[in-house]
C-alpha cells in the first residue's frame, strides 16, 4: 500500500519535488474529477522494487483506500528522477 497526500494545484511541481514527493493524479470513469495527490519518491522507489508496476496498487488518501493501476510514469532522463505519475482507479 502506498500513502498519498492531497496534492495543492497552486503549489510548484519543481517545490513538491524539492520535498521528496512526486507529483501524480488518480483518474477515472468512476470519478467526477481526476485526484491530484503527491506520493513521497523513496516509499514509490520501494514500492516498485518489490513489486513491479504492472499490479493493483492499493494508494491510501486520507484514510480512504484506492485501487488503481499505474498507466504512466514520466522520468527526467538527466537526473534519473521521477517526474509525474498517472493511477487509473480499477
Amino acid at each position: 500500500m502506498l500513502n498519498a497526500l492531497s496534492r495543492n494545484l497552486n503549489e510548484k511541481t519543481k517545490a513538491i519535488r524539492s520535498r521528496g514527493y512526486i507529483p501524480a493524479v488518480i483518474y477515472g470513469n468512476k470519478l467526477d474529477n481526476s485526484i491530484p495527490i503527491e506520493i513521497h519518491k523513496t516509499e514509490f522507489q520501494r514500492y516498485l522494487d518489490a513489486n513491479g508496476g504492472d499490479k493493483i496498487i492499493e494508494i491510501n488518501l486520507n484514510g480512504e483506500v484506492k485501487n488503481c493501476k499505474i498507466t504512466d510514469v514520466q522520468i527526467d532522463g538527466v537526473k534519473e528522477g521521477f517526474l509525474h505519475i498517472d493511477f487509473l482507479l480499477v
